[in-house]
């Protein structure tokens, strides 16, 4: 592969990620996916200092809540890119066989919180 597009690819995974994380830093409704694990995730912040709440949907399937310190968040949130309220809204309705069995991403207690 070209090493000047590796470079482009490198530089705009970053600046996709310092979006995601930005807005998450501002107590933004957030709406990022990982498009190689086909995953979309929601977060939402009720209040400052207290704990965001993170909702997940796969290709297929319906929205969960889970904890934030799930490594599907970290790497998404870094890997991943940004998407609009209506791709996440229709997210569960895309048809894919990538995830055919019943998959719950195990739920942690610490969680990242916007102090003010």
């Amino acid at each position: 592969m070209n090493p000047l597009l590796i470079s482009f690819k490198r530089i705009l995974k970053e600046i996709r990620s310092e979006k995601i994380l930005n807005k998450i830093a501002e107590g933004k409704i957030v709406y990022f996916e990982n498009p190689s694990e086909k995953i979309a995730f929601r977060c939402l912040h009720s209040e400052i200092g207290k704990p965001s709440k993170y909702y997940v949907k796969y290709y297929g399937h319906d929205e969960y809540e889970i904890d934030f310190n799930s490594r599907y968040i970290i790497m998404s949130a870094l890997e991943g890119r940004p998407i609009s309220k209506a791709r996440y809204d229709k997210y569960h309705l895309i048809e894919s066989n990538y995830r055919n069995r019943d998959f719950k991403i195990p739920s942690r207690t610490r969680q990242w919180v916007i102090s003010g």
